[in-house]
């Protein structure tokens, strides 16, 4: 006899909500990895599903549907690990630091990484696009300089998501427009009331920070020594960049992200085998293990400086396992709260009553948060949100366009927030800071939930709807 498929009840919700809290605290205090904490938050949501009446086969079918999905965001992050690789092989990123740190002040590098990355990202619509390529090259110029990494990652990151509810190239801002019902660029303009003043806010606090301690260590001697380790093993033939700039040429052309990341490192291998002389058969086992200056050169670790040795020791496939491996295991975990519908009674048991206007955009931020969390999906947090919230903010006058521009300041931000949704776990393995690390300094991402917030005591931006 089948049992009788219902909804968790309040106490089961939220169970697996507070469960995965406490487990993830526990990470972080006692410096575990994240991963097993998700294993046995994604176990107790298998036996909540099963009291509610799934069967196993019903939960598995959930999981491998959304890791289906997932394959391709996995192929990208070990695409990024090839593509380190090969542009640290062909030489390419070591030149453009070798370049950039003599014209570069080292107090104007924090907000340089937001502007260039934002104005990058505004161009070609992609957040990841951006992080892969500049964003790579901004944190490693800001490591030879000695600046501040969590810093600097946090600008990187913010610039990338710039693109995501300012440009009419972004994914992102079509759904939105989409849901909207309304056109991109119109959609764009109601967000702007309150991306553009914290696109103001980073640029002049990064600045600050540049000035008032961001700059570390960083000095004439620190970016000498390195642009002279760095001519020492490369040719520095500005040539060399030409690899980098095909990933912008096949970006903005709207290539496949996958396509535009081997076929550049296909480029890059052989740019590394003409500038630089090296086997080809060694650059392509980067791939693989990731790039090693000393089967290069043949030199030990010793006779490089440490801030040398890791700003080319990267890349390659085996480096983005571990991030991989966690994409994988919070995917099943959204899987099956999605499939049980744990995130629709945990929503609806919290903020079903609200009503007022600064009361909905708050609980449409917490609830787009909330969704990201628990599902690692900003699709589904702007959706479940908007279902939720949709007849509300009509009875309080305003229309879908103030609905969807309430929701996306967490759901096409906050996935950069959250350690194990795979957009933080990506810019976590390419920067080589920490989601927790980055996150005081992430301020674009966080900064429009707030400014979101306060537009909406004032009232500004909103009209009634027609």
């Amino acid at each position: 006899m089948e049992k009788t498929i219902r909804k968790p009840n309040v106490f089961e919700a939220f169970s697996t909500v507070i469960l995965l809290i406490g487990l993830i605290i526990f990470s972080v205090k006692t410096g575990t990895s994240s991963v097993p904490m998700l294993v046995i938050a994604t176990s107790w949501c298998m036996i909540i599903g099963n009291k509610c009446g799934y069967t196993w086969n019903n939960l598995m079918e959930a999981i491998l549907e959304r890791l289906g999905n997932l394959m391709e965001v996995i192929l990208i992050i070990f695409s990024i690990g090839i593509f380190i690789a090969s542009m640290m092989y062909s030489g390419t990123i070591p030149t453009l630091i070798y370049y950039l740190v003599e014209v570069i002040n080292p107090n104007f590098m924090i907000v340089l990484s937001f502007v260039i990355t934002g104005l990058v990202a505004m161009i070609i619509g992609t957040s990841w696009g951006t992080a892969g390529t500049i964003g790579i090259v901004m944190v490693s110029i800001a490591s030879s300089m000695g600046v501040s990494l969590p810093m600097v990652a946090g600008a990187v990151i913010s610039g990338a998501h710039v693109g995501q509810i300012l440009s009419p190239m972004s994914d992102t801002t079509n759904v939105a427009a989409n849901l909207a019902n309304t056109d991109v660029m119109t959609m764009i303009k109601r967000m702007s009331f309150y991306s553009v003043p914290v696109v103001i806010f980073s640029i002049v606090v990064y600045t600050i920070l540049g000035f008032i301690g961001g700059a570390g260590q960083a000095d004439l001697a620190t970016s000498t020594a390195i642009r002279a380790e760095i001519s020492s093993v490369f040719n520095t033939n500005p040539l060399v960049i030409l690899p980098m700039v095909l990933v912008f040429f096949l970006t903005f052309r709207k290539k496949p992200i996958i396509f535009t990341l081997i076929v550049s490192s296909l480029v890059a291998i052989i740019f590394g085998k003409i500038f630089n002389g090296s086997s080809l058969a060694t650059g392509l086992d980067f791939w693989y293990s990731g790039f090693n200056i000393e089967k290069i050169t043949g030199l030990g670790a010793e006779n490089y400086s440490s801030i040398f040795l890791n700003l080319v020791n990267r890349g390659g496939i085996l480096g983005m396992i571990s991030s991989a491996i966690l994409a994988i295991i919070a995917t099943c975990y959204g899987a099956l709260m999605t499939k049980i519908k744990a995130v629709d009674v945990v929503a609806e048991a919290i903020f079903s009553k609200v009503t007022s206007r600064v009361g909905l955009v708050f609980s449409s931020i917490l609830v787009s948060g909330l969704v990201v969390a628990l599902t690692t999906s900003s699709y589904l947090a702007v959706l479940i949100a908007s279902d939720l919230f949709k007849e509300k903010f009509h009875k309080e006058g305003m229309d879908d366009k103030d609905l969807i521009a309430s929701c996306m300041p967490a759901s096409s931000q906050f996935v950069t927030c959250v350690p194990w949704v795979d957009t933080a776990i990506y810019l976590a393995s390419i920067t080589g800071v920490a989601t927790m690390s980055s996150l005081p300094f992430n301020f674009f991402c966080w900064g429009n939930a707030v400014m979101a917030i306060i537009l909406a005591v004032f009232g500004i931006g909103f009209k009634k709807r027609v």
